[in-house]
């Protein structure tokens, strides 16, 4: 089995220096040595396209990631994305629409310490996807992460949830995770279902180096920001049970604004079937309600939308890619 790993830098390629943790391009390839230690059947190549911890990211490193997958991903059995975790999903969610559910695996690992650290379970992660690109048989984007106590969990890539504070647990959106790593084995999560690709990004863009979607979280006592001409899509996220404050003159403001300008304005964390009252509001405010999607992967989709100048968004958008669009059971 012949596997590429895609070194960018984050914690996993990292080391202590001076008490401060930075990448560091001579440590990328001691993930590659320890895995060898206990099992050297399996060959690798390793590219570096950039080095830099993930917070650092733009739309300029996700044109280096693209490409340099681009043009290797037909000559092996598998790909691995050394990533850092901050914007872990981010990166799986743009690949995931990049590639869809293409026949080559990708697989972006990650780590909560440097390697050095005997706490980090960067080596677990990586021992995981070779384990999954081994048996799992399955197309697409992934992400493989153990967390504290658990076995290591193999998520669709465009169904990563985004980080609690102050905690590196990686998990997928509605818990519903695509299998796990048990003794070596992928062992295949019965109860997630996804949808074949139903749309394709054709026209691939090149990513600005800013997004053109104004992505807005909500807060108590919240003033929303001013629009121009620079923004082609605004995305409000809701709380966890699917609302916004809609009395909020600020959002009407914004959304009248919104409408002047011709922006289209979406609310991604709702769904169809369970009201309260403000959620009855959206359609006279002219927000239009996504299909469930993870709020960051709905940033991502959007992002892409945008840059391909797509006519109708929402239309597009309802179309599952990398297995994005998922039913959830959630009940508020």
């Amino acid at each position: 089995m012949k596997i590429l790993v895609v070194f960018t830098g984050g914690t996993i390629g990292s080391c202590y220096n001076n008490g401060v943790i930075s990448p560091n391009s001579s440590t990328r390839y001691k993930l590659i040595e320890m895995y060898k230690k206990n099992c050297d059947e399996t060959e690798f190549d390793a590219i570096s396209p950039y080095t830099v911890l993930s917070e650092k990211l733009n739309g300029e490193y996700f044109n280096a990631l693209y490409n340099a997958i681009k043009e290797n991903i037909n000559n092996y059995d598998g790909i691995i994305v050394t990533h850092g975790t901050d914007t872990l999903q981010y990166t799986s969610a743009m690949l995931s629409y990049m590639f869809g559910l293409c026949d080559t695996p990708i697989v972006i690992v990650s780590a909560n310490y440097p390697l050095e650290n005997e706490k980090s379970n960067g080596l677990d992660n990586f021992s995981a996807a070779i384990d999954f690109i081994k048996y799992g048989k399955s197309k697409g984007v992934f992400a493989a992460y153990k967390n504290c106590g658990e076995y290591a969990k193999i998520h669709r890539g465009s169904r990563l949830q985004k980080h609690l504070a102050y905690c590196d647990k990686v998990e997928s959106i509605g818990n519903l995770y695509y299998g796990e790593i048990i003794y070596n084995m992928y062992v295949k999560n019965n109860h997630y279902t996804e949808k074949q690709d139903e749309i394709k990004f054709e026209n691939i863009p090149i990513f600005n180096a800013t997004s053109p979607v104004l992505k807005i979280t909500p807060y108590v006592g919240m003033v929303y920001p001013k629009l121009d001409n620079s923004i082609k899509a605004v995305l409000l996220e809701s709380y966890h049970s699917g609302t916004i404050n809609t009395a909020n003159k600020d959002l009407e403001g914004l959304c009248h604004t919104a409408n002047q300008l011709d922006i289209p304005v979406f609310l991604t964390g709702s769904e169809a079937g369970f009201f309260y009252e403000s959620k009855e509001l959206y359609s006279k405010l002219g927000i239009q309600v996504l299909p469930p999607v993870a709020p960051i992967s709905a940033y991502i989709k959007l992002w892409l939308l945008c840059e391909n100048d797509t006519k109708d968004i929402f239309k597009s958008f309802s179309k599952s890619v990398g297995g994005d669009i998922f039913i959830s059971e959630q009940k508020f």
